[in-house]
C-alpha cells in the first residue's frame, strides 16, 4: 500500500492554507519527517554512489596519461646511459616521461556500461521515491488517526454535554418533587463514565499524537496540532468499477513497477558486457621520454700542433733520412649542462596494439552465463512485484466493499438508535420511562456514533487507496 501519502494529502488538506502559530498539515508533517529520515539518507548515498559509478564508467573512455620521473645513482662498473660505454666511476641518471593510452574499440564493453550505470542510477532515484513515499505513507496514516481521535474527543464531549443537560434537568424535577432524587445518583454515575469516556478519548489523541512525532522522527517534546480539515462525505464517494481495472492502470504508472522494467535493461546491458569480452580490443598509445647522465660530455674546445716524425727513403742505393711534420688536434671536454641533455635527448613514440582473444578459459561462458541468471532473477522478482500489487488491489477494493457495507450499516444502526434515544429521553423526562432504559438507549447512541466515525474514516482511506491506483486526481 505505496504511495498513500499523497491520496490523504489530497483528501485530507485540499483546500486549506497552512495555519499560523503550530498548527501542521498534512504536507508540514511529511516535509518534516522527509527531511529527518535516516532510511531515506541512507538511499539518497546509495544515489550518490550510483552516480558515482556513472561517472568512473563515463571516464573509462578517455585516455589514460601517466607520467614518471626516476633518480638514480650507481657507484663501481657501470654502464654510461649516454655512450653506453663501461666506466669505472660514479654515475648519476634521471629520467622522465610523460604515456597516453586510449582505447579505441572495446567490444562496445564500455558504451553498455555506461548505459547500465545510467540504469542503476534511474533505479536507485526510483528507490528514494518509494522510501519516501513509504514514510509519507507511516506519516499519513499517523495523521489520519490523530484527526480521527479528535472526532471521538467531539462525540465523548457532546456525550458528556447531553448528561449534564439532562442531570440539570432532572435536579429541577426533583427540587419540584416530580421526581425521586435517586435519579440524580443515576445521572451522577452516568456523568462519571462520560467525563471517563473523554478522558480517554483526549488520552487516544495523546496516543496519536505521540506514533505521528515517531513517525516523523520529531522530539517527544516538540508540541503543534494537526490542522482541522472537513474529510468528504463517504456517500458521495464513487467507488472503483473493478480490481482488474484498478489492476491495468496501476501497472502504468506504479514506481516500484518501473524500476523493475529499468532493472531488466540494466540486466541486458550486462548480458552485452560479459559477451564483449570476447571480441578483440585495440587501443592507440603515444609516450615521450627524455635522460640526463652525470657523465655525459662534450668537447669544448680545439687545439692544433705538429709533431715531427723521422723517416728514410732510399733512393739509387743511398738512404736518405727525412723529418715528416704530422699535425695533431687536442679537444678539451665538458659536462653537458642538465637541460641541454633534456632536450637533446627527447624521444617520441607511437603504437597501436590489438587483443585477440584466444583461449580465456571460458570465462566468457561463464560470466554470460551468470548475467543471464541475473537476468532471470531480476524478472521473477518483478513478476512477484506485480504479484503484490495485484494482491494489495484485490485486497484493498474488498476492504473498500467491506468498508462500505460496514458504514451504510452503522449509519443506518447510529440513526435508528438516535430515534430510539430521543424517545427513552422524552419517556424518562416525563416519568414514564426508568433510567436504565434511557441510560440504556444514551449507551447504544454512544457506541454508534463512535463507530460511525471509524467506519467512515475506513471507507475513505480504502476508497482514497483505490482512486491513487488508478491515478486519478482527487477533487470533491
Amino acid at each position: 500500500m505505496k504511495y498513500l501519502h499523497i491520496l490523504l494529502f489530497l483528501v485530507v488538506s485540499k483546500g486549506l492554507s497552512a495555519q499560523s502559530g503550530n498548527s501542521l498539515t498534512l504536507r508540514d508533517c511529511i516535509e518534516y519527517a522527509l527531511q529527518n529520515n535516516i532510511t531515506i539518507r541512507q538511499s539518497e548515498a546509495a544515489v550518490e554512489n550510483s552516480d558515482n559509478v556513472l561517472n568512473q564508467s563515463k571516464a573509462q573512455r578517455l585516455p589514460a596519461i601517466t607520467g614518471f620521473l626516476s633518480g638514480n645513482g650507481n657507484t663501481g662498473r657501470n654502464v654510461d646511459p649516454f655512450t653506453n660505454g663501461i666506466v669505472t666511476q660514479t654515475i648519476g641518471t634521471n629520467n622522465m616521461g610523460i604515456g597516453l593510452n586510449m582505447p579505441v574499440f572495446q567490444g562496445n564493453r564500455l558504451k553498455n556500461a555506461v548505459e547500465r550505470d545510467k540504469l542503476s542510477l534511474e533505479a536507485s532515484l526510483t528507490d528514494v521515491q518509494t522510501q519516501k513515499n513509504n514514510i509519507g505513507l507511516q506519516v499519513a496514516v499517523a495523521y489520519l488517526n490523530v484527526l480521527s481521535a479528535e472526532d471521538l474527543i467531539e462525540v465523548a464531549q457532546k456525550q458528556l454535554e447531553v448528561t449534564r443537560l439532562q442531570y440539570d434537568r432532572t435536579q429541577k424535577l426533583v427540587e419540584g418533587g416530580a421526581l425521586p432524587e435517586t435519579n440524580l445518583y443515576d445521572l451522577d454515575a452516568q456523568k462519571a463514565n462520560d467525563e471517563l469516556s473523554l478522558i480517554n478519548a483526549e488520552n487516544s489523541r495523546e496516543s496519536a499524537f505521540l506514533a505521528l512525532k515517531r513517525t516523523m522522527n520529531a522530539p517527544l517534546e516538540m508540541m503543534f496540532s494537526v490542522v482541522k480539515s472537513e474529510v468528504p462525505d463517504p456517500e458521495v464517494l464513487q467507488p472503483a468499477t473493478s480490481s482488474a481495472a484498478v489492476y491495468q492502470t496501476a501497472l502504468g504508472f506504479l514506481p516500484e513497477i518501473k524500476a523493475g522494467r529499468i532493472r531488466m535493461n540494466a540486466a541486458d546491458r550486462n548480458i552485452a558486457i560479459a559477451r564483449s569480452l570476447g571480441y578483440p580490443t585495440v587501443s592507440l598509445s603515444t609516450n615521450w621520454g627524455t635522460a640526463y647522465s652525470s657523465v655525459a660530455r662534450r668537447a669544448a674546445g680545439m687545439t692544433s700542433s705538429s709533431r715531427q716524425i723521422p723517416i728514410s727513403a732510399e733512393f739509387q742505393g743511398q738512404t736518405i733520412p727525412l723529418v715528416i711534420n704530422w699535425p695533431e688536434s687536442s679537444y678539451t671536454m665538458e659536462n653537458i649542462p642538465y637541460f641541454n641533455q633534456l632536450g637533446n635527448n627527447q624521444n617520441l613514440s607511437f603504437g597501436m596494439s590489438v587483443n585477440i582473444p584466444i583461449f580465456n578459459r571460458f570465462n566468457v561462458k561463464y560470466q554470460t552465463q551468470s548475467a543471464e541468471i541475473q537476468k532471470k532473477q531480476v524478472d521473477l522478482q518483478n513478476k512477484a512485484t506485480e504479484i503484490q500489487v495485484k494482491q494489495n488491489i484485490d485486497q484493498a477494493y474488498i476492504d473498500m466493499l467491506n468498508a462500505r457495507k460496514k458504514y451504510a450499516a452503522t449509519l443506518t444502526q447510529a440513526q435508528a438508535l438516535n430515534k430510539a434515544f430521543i424517545a427513552a429521553e422524552k419517556r424518562y423526562n416525563a416519568g414514564a420511562g426508568t433510567f436504565v432504559d434511557y441510560n440504556l438507549a444514551k449507551t447504544n447512541l454512544d457506541r454508534a456514533n463512535t463507530n460511525l466515525i471509524i467506519a467512515k474514516y475506513d471507507y475513505i482511506f480504502r476508497t482514497k487507496v483505490l482512486d491513487f491506483y488508478q491515478n486519478k486526481p482527487l477533487e470533491f
